[in-house]
Formats: structure tokens, sequence, C-alpha cells
């Protein structure tokens, strides 16, 4: 574990400040839920918690399934990473989403992205031979309405329609029943 040389005392509802740059440093935003663990020599570790990150073989099968049905690449991200993607490209596994991804998600809108647009802002870190045309975007909203990530279906061969639009925001949809938190 590494020592951050920060102290804070806890208050009289039990409460501890986690401080601004550790929360920007690991991508915590307010709201995000924190999992809590405890050492056997008294030590209590926080983790940003992800409710899709325990569906990861799931995700992983998923994604195949997407890919037959659709002929595209398909990726699974939670708020912050790639959990799944397919064989074709699966070094984005872990890749951080970007800031323009995941407010597209905090906004809870689907959409299909084109050429021009993803020359402007490509969402994620695509590898360097991945000549990208066509990108959709559904995000993965939980029954109480948290954002838990997004289902992504890319094209290096053609524009993407509305068909790949709602296999996309079904695959999200079907997620966010499979996650099972309140």
């Amino acid at each position: 574990m590494k020592a951050t040389g920060i102290v804070r005392r806890i208050d009289e509802l039990g409460r501890v400040v986690v401080p601004k740059e550790l929360r920007t440093q690991l991508r915590i935003d307010e709201g995000d839920a924190i999992e809590i663990f405890t050492e056997a020599n008294g030590e209590i570790v926080l983790k940003k918690f992800s409710p899709l990150w325990g569906l990861r073989k799931e995700a992983e099968g998923y994604v195949e399934a997407l890919e037959q049905s659709t002929d595209c690449q398909a990726l699974i991200t939670d708020k912050d990473q790639v959990i799944a993607s397919s064989e074709v490209i699966k070094s984005m596994q872990e890749r951080s989403v970007s800031n323009s991804l995941k407010k597209i998600a905090i906004d809870r809108k689907s959409m299909i992205v084109q050429t021009e647009q993803l020359q402007k802002e490509p969402y994620l870190d695509w590898p360097r031979d991945y000549d990208l045309r066509s990108l959709v975007i559904a995000p993965i909203i939980s029954p109480t309405g948290d954002l838990l990530g997004t289902v992504l279906l890319a094209a290096t061969d053609r524009e993407l329609g509305d068909f790949e639009l709602k296999v996309a925001e079904t695959a999200a949809s079907f997620l966010s029943k499979q996650v099972g938190i309140d």
C-alpha cells in the first residue's frame, strides 16, 4: 500500500472526508459507491465499487453474442474502464474511458457517432491500427437510476444505424438487470 501522508479525523457520525485531490486522482465522483475491506492487522481499505466488475465473465460472454449478432466489435465499460471487449480489440480491456464518453453516459443518452465526430473525439484510446468508422454508445442504467457503464458497438467497415443502436440499448438494459443492486 502507498502512504499518502494525509490524516483525517472521524466525526461524531463516523464520517471521514476523502480529500478532493485523491477523489480526482482515483476518479471518484459524488455519489459513487465505495467498498470497505478490513485487514487482519486493523487496516481499513476503501475501494471504488463497480457492480459490473463482478459480472465480468458474463460481460465477456455478452460481448461475444453482440459481436456474432451485429458483426461489430463490442465493448462493455463500467464508469471508468473497459471490462470486456471483442477478441479483435482485446487490448482495450482495462483502458480508461474518456471524459467525453463518461459525459454521454451521465447524460443517459444513447447515440450513434460517425467518422467525422470520432476524429474530433474518439471516446476511447483505440489501438493505432484500428480505423474506427462508426460507434454506437448505450448507457447502462441501474433499475434505481444510477449510471453503471456503457455498451459500445464499433465498426471499421460501415456506418452503424438504428438496428445496432437498439441492440446496444437492449444489451445495456439486460446488463442493468443482472447487477441486482437497489
